[in-house]
């Protein structure tokens, strides 16, 4: 009788899961609408072409400027032309964050993404100045 509740619990418990597995699929139709919103949406930010230096940004770990360059209307490029204060620390963090940053906002075309953890000053001050020079461009994001 043990082996026959076991069995009809394991069964029980494949049901359920396949249940709520089957919830996670979609159909294709829906599959195709969300890639049909996402080019929609990156259609949203159209910034005028050219180079763009964002505004200086100054926290207690020093100042953060960006420049951004956009091609064919869309962000093409994102670099720092100021990242920090020279102290080792500063350096190590930036040196990790400031690419992941720029790879972020060239992957959502917007400044904004989530912040590279382990950099609470850097994210947020050279996320401003990118959006800064995004501004410029003549992009709402």
């Amino acid at each position: 009788m043990t082996m026959m509740t076991r069995t009809a619990g394991a069964l029980a418990f494949a049901g359920a899961a396949a249940t709520l597995l089957s919830a996670c699929g979609g159909s294709a139709e829906a599959e195709g609408h969300q890639v049909q919103s996402a080019q929609a949406d990156s259609a949203a930010f159209a910034y005028a072409d050219g180079v763009y230096d964002g505004p200086r940004v100054t926290n207690l770990r020093g100042g953060y400027q960006a420049q951004v360059t956009v091609t064919g209307g869309r962000i093409t490029g994102v670099a720092a032309i100021e990242a920090g204060t020279d102290a080792p620390e500063s350096v190590a963090i930036n040196a990790r964050a400031v690419p992941e940053l720029a790879d972020k906002v060239i992957a959502a075309q917007s400044a904004q993404v989530e912040h590279v953890s382990g950099s609470s000053y850097t994210s947020p001050a050279f996320l401003e100045s990118i959006q800064g020079a995004l501004d410029a461009a003549g992009g709402a994001s």
